[in-house]
C-alpha cells in the first residue's frame, strides 16, 4: 500500500465519486423505496469487452514507449563504452590531446542526455563541469549550478542579461541542445585527431579506420538522442486518451445502478471500490509510464533541480516504479566510462 500512494492519490477523486454514487443508490433504494432506480447489467457486460480493449491498447502503447526509452539508453551505454575503449586503446597513443578532449566529452554525455530527457531547465540542471566543457569558462550567472537558457529565453528582452559580455559564438551555441553540441564537438575532435597522430604511414591507415569507426558510433549516439527527444516531445494521441478516460468514467459511474439491485447492501460498496481501483489504476499506470524519464534517484543527484522536489513522479516514487530513474542510469554510465579512461597504456 505505501508503494501505491502516488497511484491512489491520482485516482482518489474517481474512487470517491463512484463510492458516493454507490452509497446514494443504496440509500435511495433502501430508505426512500426507489426500487426502480436500476439498470440491467447486460449493458456493462457488452461494453466491458470494448473498454478492456481500449485499456489494454492504451497501456501497451505506454509500455512500448518505456521499452523504447530503455533500448535507447542501452545503446548509449554500449556506444559510450566502445568509444572509451577505442579512445584509450587506439587514439590516445597517437593523438593524446584530442583523445583527452574526446574522453571528457564521453564523461559528460550521459549527464547531458539526461538533462535533455528531463526537458532541460524544468527538471534538471547542468553541473559546472558540463557547462565549462560545452561553453567554456564564461561567467553567465552567479549561481553555483549553471543552467543553460532555452532558445526562447535568449530572445526575451528580460533575459538579455544572460548573454551580456558573452562572445557571439558562445551565444550561438547556447541555442543548440547541449547533447547535440557534445556530439558536434566529438566529431570535431575526431577530425583534429586525424591531423595530430605521431605515427608511420602504416599506423596512420589503421588509425584512420578506427577514427571512421568511432565517427559511426557517434552517429549512433545521435540516433539515440533523436529517439529520446521523440519520446519527450510526442505523447500518446490526446484524443484517444481522453476518449478512453470518458468511456471509463461513464462505465464506472453507472455501474452502481447495475450491481446494487443484484448484490445488495453489504457487497455492492466493496465491490464498486475494488472495480474502480483496478480499472482507474490500470488507466493511470498508462499515463504515468508513457513519459518514462523520471527525475528520481535512489541517492541525491546533482542533476536534479529543486523544482523536481514538487513533482509527484519524483518525490513519491522509487527507481523503476513508473519509469527510468534517468539520473541513476546516467551516473552508472559515467562511472563506467571514467573507469575505462583511467586505464594507463604503457606503449611507447
Amino acid at each position: 500500500i505505501p508503494r501505491s500512494y502516488l497511484l491512489l492519490r491520482r485516482i482518489k477523486s474517481h474512487l470517491l465519486f463512484d463510492q458516493l454514487v454507490c452509497i446514494l443508490t443504496l440509500l435511495a433504494r433502501n430508505k426512500l423505496g426507489w426500487k426502480r432506480l436500476a439498470i440491467p447489467l447486460y449493458g456493462h457486460e457488452l461494453l466491458g469487452s470494448f473498454l478492456g480493449l481500449l485499456l489494454v491498447f492504451r497501456t501497451n502503447s505506454a509500455y512500448s514507449r518505456f521499452a523504447e526509452a530503455r533500448n535507447y539508453w542501452a545503446t548509449v551505454s554500449d556506444k559510450c563504452r566502445c568509444l572509451a575503449l577505442e579512445s584509450v586503446s587506439h587514439i590516445r597513443p597517437y593523438a593524446p590531446k584530442s583523445a583527452e578532449k574526446l574522453e571528457q566529452l564521453l564523461l559528460a554525455f550521459p549527464d547531458v542526455l539526461a538533462y535533455t530527457c528531463l526537458a532541460g531547465n524544468t527538471k534538471a540542471r547542468l553541473p559546472p563541469f558540463e557547462w565549462e566543457l560545452l561553453y567554456g569558462e564564461v561567467e553567465v550567472s552567479n549561481n553555483d549550478i549553471a543552467t543553460v537558457p532555452s532558445p526562447g529565453a535568449l530572445s526575451e528582452n528580460g533575459n538579455k542579461a544572460i548573454t551580456a559580455g558573452v562572445p557571439t559564438e558562445i551565444v550561438d551555441e547556447l541555442v543548440i541542445d547541449p547533447s547535440t553540441l557534445i556530439l558536434h564537438k566529438m566529431h570535431r575532435y575526431l577530425y583534429e585527431a586525424q591531423c595530430e597522430p605521431r605515427s608511420t604511414a602504416q599506423d596512420k591507415t589503421l588509425f584512420n579506420l578506427h577514427l571512421s569507426n568511432m565517427g559511426g558510433q557517434v552517429n549512433e549516439l545521435s540516433e539515440a538522442l533523436s529517439g529520446c527527444e521523440k519520446i519527450v516531445d510526442t505523447p500518446v494521441p490526446l484524443s484517444y486518451s481522453r476518449h478512453t478516460s470518458r468511456f471509463l468514467t461513464i462505465w464506472c459511474g453507472l455501474l452502481p445502478l447495475a450491481i446494487v439491485p443484484k448484490f445488495g447492501y453489504w457487497i455492492s460498496a466493496p465491490l464498486m471500490g475494488t472495480v474502480s481501483w483496478l480499472l482507474y489504476g490500470l488507466e493511470e499506470i498508462g499515463h504515468l509510464i508513457e513519459q518514462p524519464f523520471v527525475p528520481v534517484t535512489d541517492q541525491p543527484s546533482y542533476l536534479i533541480s529543486d523544482d523536481a522536489i514538487d513533482d509527484d513522479r519524483a518525490s513519491q516514487t522509487l527507481p523503476y516504479d513508473i519509469g527510468l530513474p534517468i539520473c541513476s542510469v546516467a551516473e552508472k554510465i559515467r562511472t563506467e566510462v571514467e573507469k575505462i579512461i583511467s586505464i594507463q597504456d604503457n606503449r611507447k
